[in-house]
């Protein structure tokens, strides 16, 4: 059998309890299609969760001291704190040979197979959506922080450039989405942000990266050197937040007033600009919107909101995206059709992309 990695468990086991994001479910199809050992751990979790179908259908009555042997069943199997699932199958699989066999004192088995399978419910059933949970909150909290670094950013760059957001020059028209161009024309929304980088106004620049986004987790580090040659972050995977777009016909002053400034990718165009490793896209997608895509939050926090970077330093999480003046923080008003050349449609309408 081949052998899992960490990381590779952890994204069988978020499959399994469906806490998976896109990225995250297509990665565990394709190890349960082409790795031997991935379908071995897969098949084990399973079986020791649907061993449980047998007990769906039982009359008896709990015994009332289902409790103390569930403790006395959990705290006699040290093993547990390191391999809770697969010991937990073979405890249920030994109760279960009982039962079959018919065993004298089947009611005493039955009980034992009952506080077994409540120790797998509440591992399965409690432990593990409330471990996601906690991972999500840490998740949603670590982003936090990483704004609120790029928020500070943001601030010393204005009050070193006449009160200007980092911006390079861009042309209204022209393609906004090709983060990690190295052609001469100013394309990509994101040349702007580089400049915090470039500059050392953020000095690490992983903060551009939301914890919560799988498929950016373990990039390679980018040393000074390589910092200064590029001309904006090398792909998609080195940032994964949605900036304001500018381009020659807004303004790129800070506003005096807060003004949404950086949220979590947006989710419309995710699929459009994000791509595997030493990928590149000549094209952009044509995307026409529809009810699913104008209710879609960002994947970085498994669509339940994103995390927005105001102006004035203020961070918060939401799942609205309409905001002032029924202002949709991820669309152009009154478009419908995207070629990824879009301008906003004046300074109050806010279109955070890529």
């Amino acid at each position: 059998m081949k052998t899992l990695s960490k990381k590779q468990q952890d994204i069988l086991l978020d499959y399994y309890f469906e806490c998976a994001g896109w990225e995250e479910s297509e990665a565990a199809k394709q190890l349960l299609l082409t790795h031997s050992g991935a379908r071995q751990f897969y098949d084990k979790l399973s079986h020791s969760l649907s061993a449980l179908d047998h007990l769906d259908h039982q009359n008896e009555t709990c015994p009332d001291h289902l409790v103390e042997v569930t403790l006395e069943k959990l705290y006699s199997h040290q093993p547990l704190k390191t391999e809770p699932i697969i010991k937990l199958g073979q405890l249920l699989t030994s109760e279960r040979e009982k039962i079959v066999t018919k065993r004298p004192s089947f009611w005493r088995t039955l009980s034992e197979a009952v506080s077994v399978a409540a120790a797998i419910v509440v591992f399965s059933g409690l432990f593990v959506p409330v471990t996601r949970q906690m991972r999500a909150q840490a998740w949603q909290t670590a982003c936090q922080a990483n704004l609120n670094n790029i928020s500070r950013g943001f601030t010393q760059y204005a009050g070193d450039n006449n009160g200007s957001l980092p911006a390079v020059e861009t042309r209204a028209g022209n393609p906004w989405w090709k983060v990690g161009s190295t052609q001469p024309q100013n394309h990509s929304n994101t040349r702007h942000v580089w400049l915090l980088v470039k500059r050392n106004y953020v000095s690490n620049p992983k903060v551009f990266v939301c914890p919560g986004t799988c498929n950016s987790r373990n990039l390679p580090t980018l040393d000074s050197q390589q910092i200064q040659s590029l001309p904006d972050f090398p792909d998609r995977r080195y940032i994964t937040y949605s900036f304001k777009l500018i381009t020659d016909t807004n303004k790129s002053l800070v506003p005096s007033s807060s003004t949404l400034l950086m949220s979590d990718a947006n989710p419309i165009f995710e699929s459009c600009v994000t791509l595997p490793k030493n990928v590149s896209r000549a094209e952009f997608d044509p995307v026409k919107l529809n009810e699913k895509l104008l209710r879609a939050n960002s994947s970085s926090h498994r669509g339940r909101g994103q995390n927005l970077m105001f102006s004035n330093g203020t961070i918060k999480f939401t799942s609205q995206r309409v905001l002032n003046e029924n202002d949709d923080i991820f669309t152009v008003k009154g478009r419908d059709t995207y070629q990824g050349t879009e301008t906003p449609a004046g300074d109050q309408d806010v279109f955070l992309v890529p």
